[in-house]
C-alpha cells in the first residue's frame, strides 16, 4: 500500500483519551453524572479505534523497524501499554447490569490519566518516526 492507513487511524484515540480524563475532572468538579458517562464513551471509542490503529501500525511495523528500530519498538510499547490501561479503566466504568458505574471509582480515574500518560508518551514516538526521521514521508 502506498499509503499508509496507521496516521488516518491515530486520531481518534488520541483525542479520546486525553478528553476522557477531561470529562473525569468535569465530573468530579461539577457533580453531573452525565460527565462520567462521556468519560466511559470516550475510553470506548477510543479503544475501538485503538485497536483499528494498532493493527494498522503492525502492518507498517517491518518497514518503520528497518529505519529505527528502538523508536518503533518504544512506540509500540507505549502505545499497546495505553491500550491496555484504557481497557482496565473502561472495564471498572461498567457495572455488571452494564450500565455506566456513577462516579467510577478511583482506580479507574487513576487508569484514564494513565492511559493519556502513556499516549502522549507513544505519540511524541511516533511523531519523532514521521517528522525526526521521514519514517513513512514520501520522497517525490
Amino acid at each position: 500500500m502506498r499509503h499508509p492507513l496507521h496516521p488516518m487511524l491515530v486520531h481518534v484515540p488520541v483525542a479520546c483519551w486525553l478528553l476522557a480524563p477531561l470529562s473525569d475532572g468535569a465530573a468530579l468538579g461539577t457533580g453531573w453524572t452525565l460527565f462520567w458517562t462521556v468519560s466511559a464513551l470516550l475510553l470506548a471509542v477510543g479503544t475501538g479505534w485503538g485497536l483499528l490503529a494498532a493493527t494498522a501500525g503492525a502492518m507498517d511495523y517491518g518497514r518503520a523497524h528497518a529505519v529505527a528500530p528502538r523508536l518503533v519498538n518504544a512506540h509500540a510499547l507505549l502505545m499497546g501499554g495505553a491500550l491496555t490501561v484504557a481497557v482496565v479503566s473502561l472495564l471498572g466504568r461498567i457495572g455488571a447490569d452494564r450500565h455506566v458505574v456513577v462516579p467510577a471509582p478511583w482506580w479507574a480515574i487513576a487508569a484514564g490519566l494513565g492511559t493519556a500518560a502513556l499516549m502522549l508518551a507513544g505519540a511524541w514516538c511516533g511523531g519523532e518516526m514521521v517528522y525526526g526521521r521521514g519514517i513513512g514521508v514520501s520522497k517525490a
